[in-house]
């Protein structure tokens, strides 16, 4: 379980990079905010699986 939150976190990071460093948000509005929805989307798994993880 441990590996897929690193996983998960490792790609939310990425992501976030990715659309800071290629100035997407003054570029390309539409593919910002599809790529900001995909990050909120990891943040929100990797939540709901660290509360899993911390209840066994």
């Amino acid at each position: 379980m441990d590996y897929v939150i690193k996983l998960l976190e490792e790609n939310q990071r990425y992501l976030e990079r990715h659309i800071r460093d290629s100035n997407l948000m003054q570029n390309n509005m539409k593919k910002a905010t599809e790529e900001l929805s995909h990050v909120s989307q990891l943040k929100r798994a990797i939540k709901i699986l660290k509360l899993k993880n911390n209840k066994r």
